[in-house]
């Protein structure tokens, strides 16, 4: 402490304080001085005068009132036994000379397999969810309460006819978009609130926390090679820019291939196609016109790659490494990714492409801004090869 103390200027009259009032609580010799008394004393005024002087230094009360143990700690590796003692360290097998790929090592997942599995059931639930009560609010808009058929059959026509209309339909687009937002928000957060604060890594870390009882990252991994992973990792995530452009010009170039085969194949085009087409909403809103334009890229290239990314990027490819390494769980998400939104074959392939790529350049960068760029860039270029 009190070598700390004469190499730090701000801790030295705390030091010096603390020493005067040690030597004041020491009880006072009254029968006569031994030879150790005295050689205390000669320690206690030798630190005195050393200490007192130093004191002297201090040029403001500010840095008169920091508490010596705070220097201190900040200097303490933290023991094995103050991490998480529910999870292995994710650090472990881990080599930067063998990552290939750049992707990193794996997250620290505080949570199991079972709760992921419900969270994107019910995440995927909220989809449908939104998409029968949209129609129904934007219906209630266009509609005097007296207007609205009172029979069964009558009142579905009338919804049909208002889900036909371009204008309304750009609405219920961008409506349903809303709500699956906030309640997929809903869903996320009653999933993640029992572990919060999160570990570090998760969502840009916005949510997370660095101490050790929160965290297994590194508790049964040298400080050498800790410095060596995030040494590779940081220097990934400054050029977030630049991962992001390749990722992007290599999505565009791999769906380019694949939608030219799929016309070769015969599998795009046609009328034998099953599931929703994005050309048909993307048709239908710019019949709409410039509302209809604008509620689009609103959606599409705003509002879904930002939460599409929180969720299955930012979610579900870090809880997958749980199980398995990182290449395959960008490969698994990617997977869930293109199904849960249902389009027919050739939309399910390009989508498929897309989440590889905004998978790789997430893990590659920790960042979960350079994979929504790649997955706006991505469906701002549709909607510009279309129009």
């Amino acid at each position: 402490v009190n070598a700390r103390a004469l190499t730090r200027p701000r801790q030295r009259n705390h030091t010096h304080a603390h020493i005067s009032r040690v030597r004041c609580a020491a009880p006072e010799n009254t029968g006569g001085g031994t030879k150790q008394d005295d050689v205390d004393d000669d320690v206690f005024r030798a630190l005195d005068a050393v200490l007192g002087s130093a004191a002297a230094t201090v040029t403001s009360d500010e840095d008169a009132d920091v508490p010596t143990p705070l220097v201190m700690a900040a200097n303490v590796e933290p023991k094995p036994s103050q991490y998480a003692k529910d999870r292995p360290d994710p650090l472990d097998g881990f080599e930067v000379a063998d990552d290939w790929f750049g992707l990193g090592p794996k997250w620290d997942v505080p949570h199991g397999a079972l709760k992921t599995f419900l969270t994107m059931i019910s995440i995927d639930a909220t989809f449908y969810v939104a998409g029968f009560l949209a129609p129904i609010a934007v219906y209630s808009t266009l509609r005097d309460p007296s207007e609205v058929p009172t029979e069964a059959e009558a009142l579905t026509k009338d919804l049909q006819n208002v889900f036909d209309d371009p204008t309304s339909f750009s609405d219920i687009f961008l409506t349903a978009e809303v709500m699956q937002i906030v309640l997929g928000a809903i869903v996320l957060g009653i999933s993640l609130a029992p572990h919060a604060p999160l570990p570090k890594g998760w969502f840009n870390d916005v949510f997370s926390s660095d101490a050790p009882e929160h965290n297994a990252t590194g508790k049964s991994t040298s400080r050498a090679r800790r410095m060596a992973i995030t040494k590779a990792q940081d220097e990934r995530r400054e050029r977030s820019t630049n991962e992001a452009g390749v990722a992007i010009l290599g999505t565009l170039v791999s769906v380019s291939i694949i939608t030219a085969l799929l016309y070769l194949a015969g599998l795009r085009g046609g009328e034998e196609q099953t599931g929703a087409a994005s050309v048909d909403i993307i048709e239908k809103a710019f019949a709409a016109g410039p509302h209809g334009v604008a509620n689009l890229l609103l959606t599409t290239v705003i509002l879904a790659p930002m939460f599409e990314e929180i969720i299955f990027r930012g979610y579900l490819l870090p809880s997958l490494t749980k199980y398995m390494p990182p290449s395959f769980a960008v490969a698994l998400s990617a997977v869930i990714f293109a199904l849960i939104h249902q389009h027919g074959i050739g939309d399910t392939v390009q989508l498929l492409a897309v989440g590889v790529a905004c998978g790789v350049v997430y893990s590659r960068t920790r960042n979960l801004g350079a994979s929504m760029l790649v997955h706006a860039a991505f469906n701002g270029t549709v909607i510009a090869l279309f129009a």
